[in-house]
């Protein structure tokens, strides 16, 4: 059995699957455009990602530095609060020629603080070493005048200069 086509039919299937395969193919040209594009949009977004990544990662290596700073100026600030403290403390027990057990052990531990956790360096070791061969008491008197001495310096109260009476008796 032969099958004969006549020429206007193999012509039009020519012409249809031609059309198919240029169909196919531009069809296929813009599916692989389109994952192209995604793919490229997919890149870039990463790409955006990791910048914002590597932008937060130096912003925050920044703010670290800032905070290390800041707790170096800190501790040299309070490393000279120690100092002036452990100073004025030692002068003024020196001066009084005498220290109870209590003030010696509040002192060491100020002078322990600025030394040990503050790095302070050793200029103090020479006042403390005054204050150590102090001799100890068990308590010291009070007087009023001492007392208010006390309450003023701590209230940080100057002494108010008292008038005396003029010698002319005008």
């Amino acid at each position: 059995m032969e099958v004969t086509a006549s020429p206007t039919y193999l012509i039009s299937i020519i012409a249809t699957s031609t059309v198919l395969a240029a169909t196919l193919a531009a069809a296929l040209g813009i599916i692989g455009q389109i994952v192209l594009e995604k793919l490229k949009h997919k890149y870039k977004k990463e790409e955006r990602n990791e910048d914002k990544i590597q932008r937060e990662d130096v912003a925050v290596a920044d703010s670290i530095e800032v905070i290390i700073n800041r707790i170096g100026n800190l501790t040299t600030g309070l490393r000279g609060l120690y100092y002036d403290r452990i100073l004025y403390l030692s002068n003024r027990y020196i001066e009084e020629g005498d220290i109870t057990s209590k003030e010696l052990s509040d002192l060491d531990e100020l002078h322990d603080i600025y030394k040990k956790r503050l790095d302070g360096d050793g200029f103090l070791d020479k006042e403390m070493d005054k204050v150590h061969n102090l001799p100890r008491v068990k308590a010291k008197p009070c007087s009023k005048e001492k007392l208010e001495l006390l309450l003023r310096e701590i209230m940080g109260i100057k002494k108010s200069v008292e008038k005396k009476p003029d010698e002319s008796g005008a």
